[in-house]
């Protein structure tokens, strides 16, 4: 490292701890009020940090609770953050910053979507975004074009959770979210967006080696509350999305692989027996779901393995070209028709917005 550029990281990192000090003030607000407008001013000073050289490449050290995900191609870098409110309801704030001929664009998202009001399922502009916190960022060839898949969270509302799959689509102009590659049931779908139990964690990673995205499955916590999605909660089978070089493709009862860098948590677990949902070790060794007695109203498992996965992918079936041309051609007549894995979650809105 040069002097001139330790020079910049050292004036970047004390520009960095002004900042933090607004975060700080931000973080300590108490009502909805001060906390729109401490996050107006966070913002605006973040986005002026930003402005400065070398931005881009710098390494944050003290913004503790700020999501900072560079992409793996080293063009994109997505800064963001959430607002929890009072009433347990969530909204959020970032940035993307784009990396084009030794340039950089810097794009402010813009959360318009009510805590309460159901994830869109169509293209949605930077300026008209959802909120989430991503986690996540994979690049991935679509056609011609670089597009980036996106994992994300959002705290939702005191009965509910999300977890979202999502693509990056950028234009010479235009920065927006959602791509038409998903496909689970014959479905296609620009996003996948799961709502699960405010009292559960779903776990939603993507494994590097096998080049797939892997998830916790969801079941309602009794046959009477399907279609319910606040409570949905993880039946301890998972599913898998893999690129068949054209489609982001559903798998569902595939064998998970232990990450590497897992750490053993608890979890919530339906009891079969009591019906209660109740905290249970997980732990890093696999369950076989096969494994034991069959019992009436089990879930019968064709679990796949890894290898098994890509085979299909690599080799698909169900989705040859003939088909993927059928899928685009039901899409674009009826682009409205196609929906998320989850449904609606209705309840009625409580946070009255600021006008």
């Amino acid at each position: 490292m040069g002097a001139g550029c330790a020079f910049s990281q050292t004036k970047l990192e004390i520009q960095e701890i002004a900042l933090n000090q607004t975060l700080l003030k931000f973080r300590q607000a108490s009502t909805a009020e001060q906390m729109d407008a401490q996050n107006e001013t966070f913002k605006d000073e973040f986005k002026a940090f930003l402005s400065l050289p070398g931005a881009f490449d710098y390494k944050f050290k003290h913004l503790e609770s700020v999501a900072i995900l560079d992409s793996p191609d080293e063009k994109i870098r997505i800064i963001n953050w959430n607002i929890e409110y009072p009433d347990m309801s969530y909204a959020y704030g970032g940035f993307i910053l784009i990396k084009s001929n030794k340039k950089t664009r810097i794009v402010e998202l813009v959360d318009t979507l009510d805590a309460y009001d159901s994830k869109p399922k169509g293209t949605v502009d930077y300026s008209k975004w959802y909120g989430a916190l991503y986690y996540k960022i994979v690049p991935f060839e679509n056609g011609s074009k670089t597009e980036y898949l996106l994992l994300g969270w959002d705290g939702g509302t005191t009965g509910s959770n999300f977890k979202i799959m999502d693509v990056l689509v950028l234009g010479k102009r235009s920065v927006r979210f959602g791509s038409p590659v998903f496909i689970s049931n014959n479905n296609l779908d620009k996003r996948i967006v799961f709502e699960y139990s405010n009292q559960a964690v779903m776990n939603v990673r993507f494994e590097e080696k096998y080049g797939r995205i892997v998830m916790d499955h969801l079941s309602p916590e009794a046959p009477s509350l399907e279609g319910l999605y606040s409570y949905y909660v993880p039946d301890l089978s998972y599913d898998s999305y893999a690129y068949n070089g054209a489609y982001w493709v559903l798998t569902e009862d595939i064998i998970a692989v232990n990450d590497p860098e897992f750490e053993p948590k608890s979890f919530i677990q339906m009891n079969a027996r009591t019906g209660k949902l109740e905290r249970k070790k997980l732990k890093k060794d696999w369950i076989n779901p096969t494994a034991g007695k069959n019992n009436d109203g089990d879930i019968n498992h064709v679990a796949r393995t890894p290898e098994s996965e890509l085979n299909d992918t690599e080799n698909p079936k169900e989705y040859n070209k003939k088909e993927q041309r059928k899928l685009r051609r039901a899409y674009r007549r009826n682009p409205s028709g196609l929906s998320v894995t989850t449904g609606k979650y209705n309840r009625k809105k409580y946070r009255q917005k600021t006008p």
